[in-house]
């Protein structure tokens, strides 16, 4: 299946936002669950939106932007197999590619240029900070290129029985 160049870019928004959604709930849990305190989930989430939005939103947004190049090539070498499962890993496959990237590039930013955040930032190649963001990628591109697949077939017209075709035609 080949997809539109409008589909293509909203398989790569779906992915953006999957991403950060995925950001938001799973950090604020994961720091929800290390502060052994419920009172504080909501500043937690304040904090977490802060740093999103400081940080995660524009970062994610460029790796989305640079990443896309990588899955239009990726779609154009997997448009012979038609198994969803063999999309499916390659996309999460991609998505562990460019999460990779962006952790390895935000990882050598200089704590002082980072500010308050700096020392996040700066542990970012942390497993325990590393491999939750590693699975977000994973499970955020997957996720776009499956959302993408499935509207664009829902939006297709449904291809006609012969028989349905023999009856138009007579």
């Amino acid at each position: 299946m080949a997809f539109s160049r409008r589909e293509f870019w909203r398989g790569a928004v779906a992915t953006w936002i999957t991403f950060n959604a995925l950001f938001l709930l799973v950090t604020t849990v994961v720091l929800a669950i290390m502060s052994r305190s419920l009172q504080t989930v909501f500043s937690i989430l304040i904090l977490v939106a802060w740093f999103q939005l400081l940080f995660v939103v524009a970062t994610s947004a460029l790796a989305t932007v640079i990443g896309s190049g990588a899955a239009f090539v990726l779609g154009r070498l997997l448009r012979t197999t038609a198994g969803m499962r063999q999309h499916l890993i390659a996309f999460a496959g991609l998505g562990l590619v460019v999460g990779g990237v962006v952790i390895a590039v935000v990882g050598t930013w200089p704590a002082n240029l980072t500010g308050e955040f700096g020392s996040l930032l700066t542990n970012i190649t942390e497993p325990y900070i590393a491999l939750p963001l590693l699975g977000m990628s994973a499970v955020s591109v997957a996720h776009g290129w499956y959302w993408t697949v499935s509207r664009a077939l829902s939006e297709d017209p449904a291809p006609q029985s012969p028989v349905a075709e023999a009856q138009l035609a007579g």
